[in-house]
């Protein structure tokens, strides 16, 4: 049967649908919180679970050995401060601080709040990310992570990392002719530091690719082990003269099997 025509117009009309007619569906709704990295001490929580922040708080006092100086309520948010200056990344606080953060990314895992973006929305001289996370309903499988860091001008560090991807990393770089030196820098916080030749955090000219290209093998040597990137996020309060680079978050399903899939968050 062909359908009805418009005198007018010659094409066919459109029947419009009621209310009857519309596919039934059920309410979406995502929910968003935001952590977020101020001054030079100070971490604030957005729209989490009361028993994410007092979760939070007992990571930090674990894990972070100056202890918490304060904590408030601060505009919409939920502000802890922190005894010494984490941000600023000096010294041993560099690795410390690196390792609270890690530990909050874990437990907020666990608990299905899954990074959606690390942002930078300040103009501010000596600003850090901004960390948005979903809410997801079913926890993902319990997961262990790792920070990685690229300091000074020439060195990485792995705080966390298990034996066999160091023995791999250490392999990398000396096939890249770059490993010059490697020791503990921290043996308590397990933070294994390696020197490079020159200086791929302040190259130039095509050494700016060999660094690239560092990475990228990087990653295919984490990858290999069952590690993602999970998260690069700017943690450290730069100064006037120069920017800070990411820390690395890394990722691992527990019970991973060498050769399995390694799932992106």
């Amino acid at each position: 049967m062909n359908p009805p025509y418009s005198e007018k117009e010659g094409f066919p009309q459109q029947r419009r649908m009621s209310d009857s007619d519309a596919p039934s569906y059920t309410p979406f709704r995502t929910t968003f919180a935001c952590l977020s990295l101020h001054q030079s001490d100070r971490i604030r929580m957005m729209q989490f679970r009361p028993e994410d922040v007092s979760a939070t708080r007992s990571v930090i006092q674990r894990h972070w050995t100056k202890g918490l100086q304060s904590e408030r309520i601060y505009s919409a948010s939920y502000e802890f401060k922190l005894s010494g200056y984490p941000w600023y990344g000096q010294g041993s606080d560099a690795i410390a601080s690196r390792v609270v953060v890690r530990e909050i990314f874990a437990y907020l895992f666990s608990q299905g709040w899954i990074l959606h973006l690390s942002t930078d929305v300040s103009r501010s001289k000596y600003d850090k990310d901004s960390l948005i996370f979903r809410k997801q309903q079913t926890p993902p499988p319990p997961s262990e992570f790792i920070a990685i860091t690229f300091n000074q001008g020439d060195r990485m560090r792995l705080i966390g990392a298990p034996n066999a991807l160091l023995a791999d990393v250490r392999i990398l770089l000396k096939e890249m002719k770059l490993l010059q030196a490697e020791d503990w820098k921290d043996g308590k916080l397990q933070a294994w530091e390696y020197k490079m030749y020159g200086w791929p955090w302040h190259a130039t000219g095509e050494e700016t690719m060999t660094t690239r290209l560092l990475l990228l093998k990087l990653l295919e040597t984490l990858e290999s082990r069952g590690w993602s990137v999970y998260a690069s996020i700017d943690q450290t309060t730069g100064t006037e003269d120069c920017s800070e680079t990411d820390s690395w978050y890394v990722v691992k399903e527990r019970g991973w099997v060498e050769g399995s899939a390694v799932f992106h968050r």
